[in-house]
């Protein structure tokens, strides 16, 4: 797989991402397709992101008001994935054999869909590549949770987490669900509870709050586990604040509490994905992918800021 470089280091890197497209929608039989142009539009984003704001190796987090050092961060681009339409199971092995070698070259893969069926091949590549126990924080609407229906079948993006929990080495006590709300079918809700998934429900989550609800997730994802995988489906928001995606659900969790939540939670995530953008339903001017590509930007530099030994310089302020 051939690559370019989004982000170069300007010395040794200590800590390389590695952005994968994944543009396939073709898990979305019930909701709304389009999902397959969120990679390119997001990495063209997060390209004009990088381009504009670090410089010399050096970007302000005006959130906290420090300087971070990315000279020593590489964001790699690997394409997308060259995927097959025709066949589910060919499509899921292409996934987690682009992701494993990510891995392998010891990237922290940035794994970009297309709908949320890109959970589970890149969950696998995670589960191949390592030993231990894993954790996965899943923050979305949907349980995803499918086992099977006639006509989805039993892979589709509403089946990811049910297929990766299947795998062994991810326990229901180590997975969380996120921002569930809405209404599911008794057989998903059931396949959680089954397993003793964690749940932080939409409204549960709006009483305690973004932190509190990161730290919760955190506790429980990493007890007794190696790594731990973090997916985003867009869908988690209210439609509202991110109306680019697959299926809008109402209510759901505002921006500034997705990113207090991935910020808090990333320095622990070795693997991140994100689903359901999707630029067709998306508002002028481009308000969804400006966000993911925020969302990924902050994942970026909250890790780098995890590497450091010295302590951040303070901005300066007029």
């Amino acid at each position: 797989m051939t690559n370019t470089v989004l982000l170069q280091a300007s010395k040794e890197p200590k800590i390389k991402f590695g952005y994968l497209g994944v543009p396939y929608d073709a898990a979305t039989s019930i909701a709304n397709p389009g999902a397959r142009f969120g990679p390119a539009a997001l990495r063209e984003q997060f390209k004009l992101l990088l381009a504009k704001r670090v410089v010399d190796g050096q970007v302000v987090d005006m959130d906290r008001g420090e300087n971070v050092d990315l000279s020593a961060v590489q964001v790699d681009d690997f394409g997308d994935v060259a995927i097959s339409f025709y066949d589910q199971h060919k499509a899921i092995n292409q996934v987690t054999a682009a992701t494993r070698e990510i891995l392998d070259a010891g990237y922290i893969p940035l794994v970009v869909g297309g709908d949320h069926g890109v959970t589970y091949p890149a969950f696998r590549a995670l589960h191949e590549a390592t030993r231990g126990n894993l954790g996965l924080i899943q923050l979305d609407a949907h349980c995803d949770m499918l086992d099977f229906s006639e006509k989805q079948g039993s892979i589709s993006g509403s089946s990811g987490m049910a297929r990766s929990l299947e795998l062994g080495r991810l326990l229901g006590k180590n997975m969380v669900q996120v921002g569930l709300r809405g209404y599911a079918t008794t057989q998903q809700w059931s396949v959680g509870v089954k397993y003793g998934v964690r749940r932080i429900l939409a409204p549960e989550f709006e009483k305690m709050g973004a932190m509190e609800a990161a730290k919760k997730s955190l506790t429980w994802a990493r007890a007794g586990t190696e790594k731990i995988y973090l997916t985003v489906d867009i869908d988690a928001l209210n439609p509202g604040e991110a109306p680019g995606t697959g299926w809008a659900e109402p209510g759901g969790l505002t921006v500034q509490q997705l990113i207090d939540f991935v910020r808090y939670v990333a320095p622990h995530v070795d693997v991140l994905d994100l689903a359901e953008l999707n630029p067709v339903f998306d508002n002028a001017p481009k308000q969804t992918t400006v966000m993911c590509a925020r969302l990924l930007f902050d994942f970026v530099t909250v890790k780098a800021r995890a590497t450091q030994t010295a302590r951040p310089k303070r901005a300066a302020r007029n």
